[in-house]
């Protein structure tokens, strides 16, 4: 009897060993640069890429879904969890041939697409803050466990809540399109999700067993690197994070201030802020029964003192209860959204010109008002560009010249 209790320990711990070593062969092999998963990679990216110009979520949820992203990540985190060099070398080939891949698809993608706005979609992964960090550190444990446990239907959720392909669509898109401000925020929130994702594998790995046979000094410079990258993560996120509540505060007191100078029987239609430019722009419609003489110059100085800057305040004042007011409001909201779709027009043009002379933005001039651009070229462009420019960018008179350019593109009129 004694002989027996012994050695059911023995082969539980033998059946625990042949699984982790079962379970490691199944994550190197997910974490291999293959065909298979390169291809993956560029269907995803495809389809993130329609999903963010169409601003469609489903579309957008497809390409999470394929997610050949994951399996190189996980790789690397059970591969620090083991100091399995072979196997961090293996992931980390394929997690970087695979972000290269996306970020190259989607830059010729964008080239070769008629549309190059920014939608919603767009903006939604450009601004990551510590949320998103809490997101991918739980996501990443729920991953973990999951494939510990072989559970292939929860790492759907994860693949979905932390998004890997539709940021790097993004890197490329905005590096296409000469907007690299978005491109580093877009950077930022894959490398976010992706260390999160693999330090937490690292972290539930070691509690599920894994790297029993790490020496205490080598376990310690695990814990410590774990905590040191996550803080480095949270520092620049935190900081985010604290600007976007910042912003949110500020334009509720703008709110606050405008209902208070309006008095009580107005109504707030419409309050449109932009913070982030100098000096900071607001639109604002109010329905009041009456006009409210000097509101615009008295709303424009409580704005300033509160955010302490120049502001420019465009305060529309329409009669409430009438036909002319819901007429007057319709024209002001064409107007604006007109507007906004005149500068994202000479942006697109600006930036499709730049390449032209490969990037040097010196090289091109446009003239908004006059809807006209001039390329600076040292030698002539291909025949059939400026006609197809036209066409791309109907009612805009486009021509080059081998001249020098004879001012900045900074002293050039504006959009």
């Amino acid at each position: 009897m004694a002989t027996k209790a012994s050695e059911k320990p023995e082969g539980s711990a033998n059946r625990q060993s042949h699984g982790r070593a079962a379970l490691l062969a199944s994550i190197a092999r997910s974490s291999r640069l293959t065909p298979t998963y390169l291809m993956l990679v560029a269907l995803a990216t495809a389809l993130a890429h329609v999903g963010l110009l169409m601003d469609s979520p489903p579309v957008i949820i497809g390409a999470m879904l394929i997610s050949p992203l994951l399996g190189p990540i996980m790789g690397f985190g059970f591969g620090v969890a083991i100091f399995e060099l072979a196997l961090l070398r293996r992931a980390a080939k394929a997690l970087g041939a695979g972000m290269v891949l996306a970020v190259v698809i989607a830059i010729v993608l964008t080239w070769l697409s008629p549309i190059q706005d920014v939608t919603p979609s767009i903006l939604a992964r450009v601004r990551p803050n510590l949320l998103d960090l809490l997101v991918a550190v739980f996501g990443g444990i729920a991953g973990a466990y999951a494939t510990v446990r072989r559970e292939a239907i929860s790492l759907v959720g994860v693949a979905i809540a932390t998004a890997l392909v539709p940021p790097l669509a993004v890197v490329g898109f905005s590096i296409a399109t000469l907007r690299f401000d978005y491109a580093w925020g877009a950077l930022l929130l894959f490398i976010t999700n992706a260390t999160a994702i693999a330090l937490m594998a690292t972290v539930t790995a070691r509690l599920r067993g894994f790297g029993t046979q790490l020496s205490p000094r080598q376990s310690w410079a695990q814990t410590i690197g774990i905590f040191a990258t996550l803080v480095a993560l949270a520092i620049p996120l935190g900081l985010r994070l604290a600007a976007n509540v910042t912003e949110a505060r500020a334009q509720s007191a703008i709110t606050r201030q405008l209902q208070e100078l309006a008095g009580s029987g107005a109504r707030i239609d419409r309050l449109d802020t932009n913070l982030a430019v100098t000096p900071a722009q607001i639109d604002a419609v109010v329905m009041a029964p009456r006009y409210n003489e000097g509101l615009q110059d008295r709303f424009a100085d409580r704005v300033e003192g509160l955010l302490g800057r120049e502001v420019n305040v465009r305060l529309v004042q329409i009669r409430s209860g009438t036909p002319e007011a819901e007429d007057a409001r319709r024209a002001l909201e064409d107007a604006i959204a007109t507007e906004r779709t005149r500068k994202e027009e000479v942006t697109r043009l600006r930036a499709t010109l730049a390449r032209l002379v490969e990037g040097d933005s010196g090289s091109v001039m446009v003239d908004a008002e006059r809807r006209s651009a001039r390329v600076f070229s040292a030698g002539p462009l291909p025949p059939a560009t400026l006609p197809a420019l036209e066409i791309a960018f109907p009612g805009w008179s486009i021509s080059w010249s081998e001249a020098t350019p004879p001012m900045p593109a900074s002293t050039a009129a504006a959009p």
